[in-house]
């Protein structure tokens, strides 16, 4: 899900390169050049959105600030999707707008976590193994860890755990 990809260190889009940002962008079907004023204000919107995702799973009150920014961020943009269809190739989405690029990316992200927090809130996680802080969409009402490998992890930490104390 964007909106979880966007907060994520790992997944995100590198925000001092806009060139890797354009790319990280271009690959989620979203076309834009930004600028370092777009980068600035993609900055501030992801700290925006890492705030109230995790809010959201903690089950504490909003920052009213946050929630203004992330609505003037989804209202800055008409989105239309537009659609693009090359001559033996397959269909594809494009989402465009009349304003200019780094309100439509902002847009676009700020409505992906406006639809995460409205929807399958429920479903955010915040991974439990240790050093690990990231966001995640669970798929089961019993999984606590963001991947196999932090499962992993903390499990091996378990039984070396065990082992100390019997040994």
């Amino acid at each position: 899900m964007l909106a979880i990809e966007f907060i994520d260190p790992g997944l995100g889009p590198d925000l001092d390169d806009a060139g890797a940002t354009s790319r990280w962008l271009f690959h989620r079907g979203i076309r834009s050049d930004p600028t370092a004023a777009d980068l600035a204000e993609l900055t501030r919107l992801q700290s925006t959105a890492d705030h109230l995702l995790r809010t959201a799973v903690t089950g504490e009150a909003a920052d009213a600030g946050a929630v203004d920014h992330l609505n003037a961020c989804s209202a800055a943009a008409a989105v239309a999707p537009q659609l693009n269809w090359p001559v033996n190739g397959r269909p594809r989405m494009w989402l465009s707008t009349s304003g200019d690029s780094g309100a439509h990316v902002l847009g676009v992200i700020a409505r992906s976590v406006i639809e995460l927090l409205a929807g399958e809130r429920s479903r955010l996680r915040v991974c439990e193994a240790h050093g690990c802080q990231r966001v995640y969409l669970s798929t089961s009402a019993r999984r606590r860890w963001c991947s196999d490998a932090c499962g992993n992890r903390v499990r091996v930490a378990r039984h070396a755990a065990r082992q100390q104390l019997t040994g």
